[in-house]
């Protein structure tokens, strides 16, 4: 019996022994600082890094954009989103006309290539928005051959894992920095 009993013991204590137990995942908390008092009142200071997966939806998009992919593009989109583009036009969109604006907007390039060169989530304490903040070195060739660069600096917004706004600026390259994109 005892040997029932020693041989059932070891045989429990062996299989407990090779469970393959999920490492401990030990919640961090961000230290935040005090901010300082700034010389002009700003709107939106309380900033943490956001999640990667809204950077990683957002780099999808562009990937669509490239790939000529209009569906794919307004796939990322809220049903009611707004865009401010660098030529202060401000475009709506709706679950209606989101695939066509895109549709029609990209078929006047013969194709474009986006060169990420930054690529950041962040959330807005302030007013509980999720942010990515995105800088590409945009090449496009129009229908007609021509071709053209710009730098981008996009801020898109997210709610519930959709783009709801764009604010874009842009800026052509000064020459030293056009030669370091292009080398690279």
């Amino acid at each position: 019996m005892k040997k029932i009993f020693f041989s059932a013991l070891t045989f429990f204590i062996i299989s407990c022994q090779d469970e393959k137990k999920e490492p401990e995942i030990i919640p961090t908390t961000e230290t935040s600082k005090a901010l300082p008092e700034f010389a002009y009142p700003v709107d939106r200071s309380h900033w943490n890094i956001g999640d990667p997966g809204n950077t990683k939806l957002v780099l999808d998009m562009y990937h669509a954009w490239d790939a000529n992919d209009a569906n794919g593009v307004a796939g990322f989109f809220a049903d009611s989103a707004s865009m401010d583009m660098p030529d202060a036009r401000r475009l709506i969109l709706n679950k209606d006309n989101v695939y066509e604006k895109f549709s029609k907007g990209r078929k006047q390039y013969a194709n474009a290539v986006n060169k990420i060169i930054s690529a950041i989530s962040l959330h807005n304490n302030d007013y509980d928005e999720d942010w990515v903040q995105i800088l590409t070195y945009n090449k496009w060739s129009y229908q007609d051959g021509v071709k053209d660069s710009s730098l981008y600096f996009d801020n898109w917004r997210l709610k519930n894992g959709k783009i709801n706004y764009l604010n874009s600026l842009e800026q052509k390259p000064p020459r030293q920095l056009l030669k370091t994109l292009e080398n690279k």
